[in-house]
């Protein structure tokens, strides 16, 4: 109860920040849905950024700050120090790979809202899809050598599960053959698949539907 999570547009998966979504349909709680633009600017949220969650009365931003906040308060974060600096190298391992990939998929030198494009910057983005490809096919058999019990830290998954699984699947999405041969990642991610919550959100119509990984002026925004 209390808790409200805010939002630009609920089509686009992208302004929910990674892993916030899954968590939200796992847990079961019922978070009421705000409009962004009617509080951007209010005093207690001091950068106005997305996405950001309200609980009894307190604004919090940022996607990890959000994700482990949560999982401080539903008992999804680590005790032990030393799983807790596992899980923070993993999760900045999966933040790298997916500010990487928006570099990629988004143009800095067009032109959006208010901000004029470039006349002389060019974007080349097969190139860098080629390029990245290259960084995500070394990476990703790192992760599936560290993937070989349950779930991150064991038999139950913890905060960094839910960033795990939807970055994993974003890179899965865009750059499929990197993924040949993991087959620790490829178990990791159908297991959290059939997690109560999300089973039935993964076999849903709307899932199926598929949705956007980037915003949908993105070179490659993910939507069918």
């Amino acid at each position: 109860p209390g808790l409200k999570e805010w939002f630009r547009s609920s089509g686009i998966n992208a302004e929910y920040g990674p892993g916030l979504k899954e968590w939200f349909r796992s847990s079961g709680i019922n978070a009421e849905y705000g409009e962004w633009t009617s509080i951007k600017d209010a005093d207690d949220l001091p950068f106005g950024n997305l996405p950001f969650i309200e609980d009894e009365g307190k604004k919090i931003s940022q996607s990890v700050t959000v994700l482990r906040y949560l999982a401080r308060k539903y008992g999804l974060f680590p005790s032990d120090p030393a799983d807790i600096l596992h899980c923070e190298i993993v999760e900045q391992e999966l933040y790298d790979l997916r500010n990487k990939m928006s570099s990629v998929c988004y143009n800095p030198y067009s032109g959006f809202g208010p901000f004029p494009g470039s006349e002389i910057g060019k974007f080349d983005h097969e190139f860098l899809k080629g390029r990245f490809a290259k960084r995500v096919a070394e990476r990703i058999p790192k992760f599936d050598k560290i993937l070989t019990k349950q779930f991150v830290l064991g038999d139950k998954p913890c905060y960094v599960d839910f960033l795990m699984y939807e970055i994993l699947d974003q890179l899965r999405t865009f750059l499929p053959s990197t993924f040949e041969g993991c087959e620790n990642v490829a178990a990791y991610m159908g297991r959290f698949m059939e997690l109560p919550g999300l089973k039935e959100w993964f076999s849903s119509d709307d899932y199926k539907k598929g949705n956007y990984i980037n915003a949908p002026m993105a070179e490659w925004h993910g939507k069918n």
